[in-house]
């Protein structure tokens, strides 16, 4: 099984096999032996300087990012993946491309939204210090349906400023992933039974130092990271689908897929 990991920024195309030499390394104790990771980058993007993260926020970013984020889940197709992993909690492009590939595509909220809710009955949510991305959660929250599984006030931050954390991360992992905990304990003394960290770059550092439970007044709690709940629902689906031949997704209504002859139509006339 091949799954491509899409990050959503531009990197050299060497550095692509470092990557996912990285993640396979990482991850190999979640997903099958059998099962390989492919990171991919975008082709076209700005350069991801801490300063611009807010950026993310801007509707005309968004969808300038989740077309890119299309066509990288289109070439990762042709390169005969399996499935598809967009890493980043706003699952940009998820839904656009599930309608025009072939293999299922999967972003890390949704998976992880609802992997949390079966671990307690109230959830509660870490994110990024970053203007606006407390209501973005609690949007995405009750755009799945959650809101009444989610801890009342329980979407918060990590505690410093993300354009000052997430440098730090890559020498310094101990120090995010400690401010995590000292949040995620909060929430867990304020009623959540279950901490989701709600964004990629926050879990892959929770990831990186092995930061998956907690234990609160002798309590043990668990802390989900997005990314490998989103690679192990990625497995689950294909098994899923070759055992029992279901499509993924639904094709119905609003879920249906475009013919070959179709997105060759659609992409002349826009010129993509």
């Amino acid at each position: 099984m091949k799954i491509s990991v899409i990050t959503v920024a531009k990197f050299p195309a060497e550095y692509a096999p470092v990557m996912s030499a990285r993640f396979q390394e990482q991850y190999g104790d979640v997903i099958r032996a059998d099962t390989e990771l492919v990171v991919r980058g975008l082709a076209a993007a700005p350069a991801p300087k801490p300063e611009r993260l807010p950026d993310y926020r801007n509707h005309y970013y968004a969808m300038l990012l989740e077309n890119e984020v299309v066509k990288s889940v289109l070439a990762a197709e042709a390169d005969g993946v399996d499935a598809v992993v967009v890493n980043c909690f706003d699952d940009p492009g998820v839904r656009a491309a599930r309608a025009v590939a072939d293999v299922p595509v999967f972003g890390i909220c949704e998976p992880s939204l609802h992997f949390a809710c079966q671990l307690g009955r109230t959830v509660g949510a870490l994110v990024p210090d970053l203007p606006g991305q407390v209501g973005y959660v609690q949007q995405q929250i009750v755009d799945h349906g959650l809101a009444g599984r989610f801890l009342p006030g329980g979407v918060r931050t990590e505690g410093k400023p993300f354009v000052e954390s997430q440098p730090e991360s890559d020498a310094h992992p101990e120090a995010m992933a400690g401010r995590v905990r000292a949040e995620a304990e909060q929430l867990v003394r304020d009623g959540a039974d279950v901490v989701l960290v709600a964004c990629g770059g926050l879990g892959e550092v929770c990831d990186r130092v092995g930061l998956h439970h907690l234990t609160v007044d002798d309590r043990p709690v668990p802390l989900v990271t997005p990314l490998p709940v989103a690679l192990k629902h990625a497995e689950m689906m294909i098994e899923m689908q070759e055992a029992q031949g279901f499509p993924i997704p639904s094709q119905a209504h609003d879920g249906f897929r475009l013919s070959p002859t179709d997105r060759v139509r659609l992409q002349e006339g826009f010129e993509v």
